[in-house]
């Protein structure tokens, strides 16, 4: 599956949130993944979902080093040329490799 219409921030946040067993809703995007209790097993399949979901490769501290949904969007947009976040109003645009 590809991201099509769908922006980075969307897609980022339901996949944290299936793996936090929460719904997208329940996810402040603004606050640290390991307030919510990410390991680093789950950070490495969120990377690794990352690289499959955008065909890139990434560093595995990638989430590490962007540490909120929020910062994590915005690298991964600058990386795939998406919309960086949609909490900051932007409209949803094609993800293009």
């Amino acid at each position: 599956m590809t991201a099509g219409n769908r922006d980075v921030h969307t897609w980022l946040t339901a996949r944290v949130a299936t793996y936090l067993r929460r719904s997208p809703e329940d996810i402040d995007t603004s606050v640290p993944l390991a307030d919510y209790g990410l390991d680093s097993l789950t950070a490495l399949a969120i990377t690794a979902d990352i690289e499959d979901e955008f065909e890139v490769t990434v560093d595995d501290a990638l989430t590490w080093d962007h540490p909120t949904v929020d910062a994590l969007s915005a690298a991964l947009s600058d990386l795939v040329g998406g919309q960086p976040t949609a909490a900051a109003g932007t409209n949803e645009k094609q993800a293009r490799r």
